[in-house]
């Protein structure tokens, strides 16, 4: 996984690799979304028969074979010209989940057709001209997506430094029709309502007639509150370390949340998960599936499509082997028992 984004960041230009690569302030959440992975320790069962092995889950009430999906990320055709048909197309073949950002370069009717009749989602921010938002819900709907991503951690951007010193600019033609053209960071996060609210959501998922999954829950007081909204999940995310810096990792408050929703709706989690075994240890702390952003852009950067399909099989791949050598054949059944933590 390293070497896609050490190739990756030879590849593409150093503000193209920084606006992708950095997170906010000193990137101290940043770092941690992957550190705090390998804080927990795996503690295998053995003599348990694992010859035959299940990583599917069910989510939004549908059996998937695996549980990663591909997180939303703004963009892609900056990173390579397969842009989002490369990652969605990755996504179909390999059984994931596709994420499509509100922020893309491809029409998503167009992702939608490539896709065929894979899953996929529509994540969204709700931006202070609603008829944006709305056309985006409308887009979802006339593609066959089968969920609305609200994002809710996004009032304002974060203080991205890396941006802020390459004055990186989103200029190509689909997203500039969405900015009304080229934009820099302060433009950008300047298009974002920061009066969003509980009932702006609830009006949201009424008006989309779809499910509705909220991303960017890190307090448990929030996880029940998107209970009592009658949304089907949420996204334990600090989105991907780039609004406030020193927040928790998604590793450590996920539990937490798990805890507070019992059940009652799927709890999802993204954030520093760079390896299949990373996947098992969200699950056992009570996950029912996993988003994975950065690492499949940089698949997607270095060899387009099947960069990103590579990357993504590698995941499922080091899922089942992480299965079989835990003793715990399904996927489904890995808890905290089969975990431990450094220190």
């Amino acid at each position: 996984m390293n070497d896609f984004e050490a190739r990756a960041a030879e590849l593409l230009d150093e503000a193209t690799y920084g606006y992708f690569a950095g997170g906010a302030g000193d990137e101290i959440t940043l770092r941690d979304n992957v550190e705090s992975w390998r804080r927990l320790v795996l503690a295998p069962r053995v003599l348990v028969g694992v010859k035959e092995r299940d990583s599917s889950v069910t989510l939004l009430g549908r059996r998937r074979p695996h549980p990663f999906l591909v997180a939303p990320m703004a963009y892609q055709l900056g990173a390579h010209p397969d842009g989002e048909i490369g990652t969605a197309t990755a996504a179909a073949a390999t059984g994931a989940t596709y994420v499509l950002s509100s922020q893309t370069t491809t029409d998503p009717r167009e992702v939608a057709r490539a896709m065929g009749e894979a899953d996929r989602w529509m994540q969204l921010y709700v931006f202070q001209d609603r008829a944006v938002t709305d056309d985006l819900v409308q887009a979802a709907k006339d593609g066959g997506y089968e969920a609305l991503v609200i994002t809710v951690d996004f009032p304002t951007g974060g203080r991205r430094e890396r941006d802020e010193r390459s004055h990186h600019v989103l200029a190509h033609p689909t997203y500039a029709q969405l900015t009304k053209g080229p934009a820099t960071p302060a433009e950008r996060h300047a298009m974002h309502d920061p009066s969003l609210t509980w009932d702006d959501v609830a009006a949201i998922g009424e008006a989309g007639g779809l499910p509705v999954v909220l991303k960017g829950i890190l307090n448990p007081a929030d996880a029940e509150r998107a209970v009592d909204a009658g949304v089907a999940g949420i996204i334990v995310s600090n989105h991907g370390g780039r609004q406030l810096d020193t927040v928790l990792s998604g590793a450590d408050a996920l539990g937490p949340v798990v805890e507070a929703v019992d059940g009652r709706i799927d709890v999802l989690v993204d954030g520093g998960i760079r390896r299949g075994w990373d996947a098992a240890k969200a699950l056992a702390l009570g996950a029912d599936a996993v988003l994975v952003g950065r690492p499949v852009l940089w698949g997607l950067a270095c060899e387009g499509a099947a960069g990103a399909q590579q990357v993504i099989q590698q995941l499922v791949d080091e899922l089942d082997n992480a299965l079989a050598l835990l003793g715990c054949p399904r996927a489904e059944d890995l808890d905290a028992s089969f975990l431990t933590r450094r220190g």
